[in-house]
């Protein structure tokens, strides 16, 4: 008998076949009508898109530089402005990544006691929904195994004693582990532990094979090429061929099969009107071009209202039906975690509104009592605008509890000087920054309940003079 979750993906995939057009009338009676319909659905079927193609190219390069499917690749080195392959990398935690592909058996992963140390394993989806977590937030620091098993298998496999079941709605996922060094003295109690980390198949865990140790981790990314136009649409049909989309997709995915956008599908053999694949390759790259724009000017927008500071959507990695969201924040943050686990306030003004700019001084000012409520950890990063590390001859890119040195005041209170050069102020943190513009990052590990509501706030960052 089939899963609930097959039966439903059937459903959607009949429905996006058999919704194909008839003729060119379909599409508007004349030349201008049927392209720029043609535009329009392929602007819709890039921000439908873009996130698994993400996902995609990612997986790729990730196969091809770090480690082979269901084998963890760890980093040996928190990052440093020298880190240009992701966007916004973190300084507090060692990354450990793996691909899965689920389908021909469960997935063992294996964590050592963690002594309290913060950690997690993300696993994401191809249409970059967070399926779901192990880690301190859930499980604590007792360390475990666990059986990462495809709820659309045929059979669920008998586990060994202490083997703890994880399902997964997705047959291939994108493992994202974080493991928190608490200053750069930590790193070696770090990796030891993290050297203890084990992926590999069940079969071989229930045969008494050993399971493959970590390998490193690239502190790069394979380059890999960026489908356009039409390519992009027949690259996102092949894509959702091997991973099917979700149940809830069916009314967008009735009006890209229209076009032959889908699983089985192609634009060049949908019998579409010569205007119609010119609009759609042209939408298609317009969406394209647009998407970094459209995805930075909301921030910006919301950071000037509220006082410098821009909070993400309570639905960045649980999007739903929102693919405007979804496609934005692949392209500025793919693998974000869901807020539950952390949330990323981003300042990109003073409190008066003005971008930020390293000819001007700035003071960040926690008050007693008022510092980040969190039960993982608080840090505030330096990036320059488009989002890497500053280099400073202090090598200091970010502040927190985690980052030795950082100063308290006698009266409880955390004061973070944000400028070039190094204060003259006694009892100050100093978080140099760029010659020119930049941005500030604040990542709040397991959240308070007040933090996610609104009620704590980031404090303002005030320019001096």
């Amino acid at each position: 008998m089939k899963n609930k979750r097959s039966v439903l993906v059937g459903f959607v995939l009949v429905a996006a076949l058999t919704a194909a057009p008839a003729n060119a009338a379909d599409f508007g009676s004349g030349t201008a009508q049927q392209r720029a319909a043609g535009v329009e659905l392929g602007k819709e079927a890039f921000l439908y898109g873009y996130p698994l193609i993400e996902y995609n190219l990612i997986r790729e390069a990730d196969l091809r530089l770090n480690a082979p499917l269901n084998v963890l690749a760890n980093a040996h080195k928190l990052a440093t402005p020298t880190a240009q392959g992701v966007v916004a990398p973190n300084t507090d935690t060692l990354y450990s990544l793996a691909q899965l592909d689920l389908g021909n058996g469960p997935v063992v992963l294996k964590v050592p006691k963690m002594d309290g140390r913060y950690w997690t394993f993300e696993f994401v989806e191809p249409y970059t929904n967070v399926v779901g977590y192990v880690g301190r937030r859930i499980n604590g620091s007792a360390g475990g195994t666990w059986a990462l098993e495809w709820s659309g298998a045929k059979a669920k496999k008998a586990l060994p004693k202490g083997v703890k079941r994880f399902k997964s709605s997705a047959r291939r996922l994108w493992v994202i582990g974080r493991t928190l060094v608490q200053g750069g003295t930590d790193t070696a109690k770090a990796k030891k532990l993290m050297a203890q980390y084990r992926l590999g198949s069940l079969a071989d865990l229930i045969k008494g094979k050993a399971l493959p140790t970590p390998r490193k981790l690239s502190p790069g990314r394979a380059k890999t090429v960026k489908p356009t136009g039409l390519e992009f649409l027949d690259a996102l049909s092949a894509a959702m061929a091997v991973d099917p989309p979700p149940a809830r997709d069916a009314a967008t995915l009735a009006r890209l099969a229209t076009v032959g956008v889908g699983a089985g599908l192609r634009p060049s053999t949908a019998g579409l009107p010569a205007p119609v694949l010119e609009g759609l390759a042209a939408g298609v790259d317009a969406a394209a071009a647009s998407l970094p724009i459209d995805s930075k000017l909301p921030v910006l927008n919301e950071a000037k209202a509220n006082g410098g500071w821009y909070n993400p959507s309570p639905k960045v990695g649980a999007f739903g039906t929102d693919y405007v969201l979804r496609a934005r924040v692949a392209l500025l943050g793919i693998g974000i975690n869901t807020v539950i686990e952390s949330t990323y306030p981003t300042a990109l003004t003073d409190s008066a509104g003005e971008m930020f700019s390293g000819a001007n001084s700035y003071r960040m000012v926690f008050k007693r009592g008022k510092l980040p409520p969190v039960a993982g950890f608080w840090s505030l990063t330096m990036y320059d605008s488009d989002g890497y590390l500053v280099a400073n001859p202090a090598k200091v890119y970010a502040i927190g509890p985690s980052h030795p040195g950082m100063i308290t005041r006698k009266d409880g209170s955390v004061v973070i000087a944000i400028q070039r050069t190094k204060p003259t102020e006694k009892e100050v943190n100093w978080l140099p920054s760029p010659l020119a513009g930049f941005r500030l990052n604040m990542r709040l590990y397991i959240p308070s309940k007040s933090i996610l509501s609104g009620a704590w706030k980031p404090p303002a960052v005030k320019k001096l003079g």
